[in-house]
């Protein structure tokens, strides 16, 4: 229950991030995520960062998130040479 919290509470920061600015990361309008889902992604962060137990779980979350579903930086579209 805890990590949906977080999950929803990201979700919601983003949406507002989307209207005032840059989003923090960019998940298809059309992905709904499992629990199991959302558990996998924090945990390949968590050991990606190498965490120890001292990382917040929320952190770990959105790294696993921002590493998952990146958004696209202005000025970086691929050309067909690239």
């Amino acid at each position: 229950m805890y990590l949906d919290g977080v999950k929803g509470g990201l979700m919601a920061y983003n949406a507002w991030l989307r209207r005032h600015g840059q989003p923090s990361f960019c998940m298809p309008g059309n992905l709904a995520s499992s629990t199991e889902q959302t558990e996998e992604i924090m945990l390949k962060s968590a050991d990606k960062r190498s965490a120890k137990g001292d990382a917040l779980v929320a952190l770990l979350l959105l790294w696993g998130i921002q590493d998952t579903y990146p958004c696209e930086k202005p000025g970086t579209e691929k050309t067909d040479s690239q």
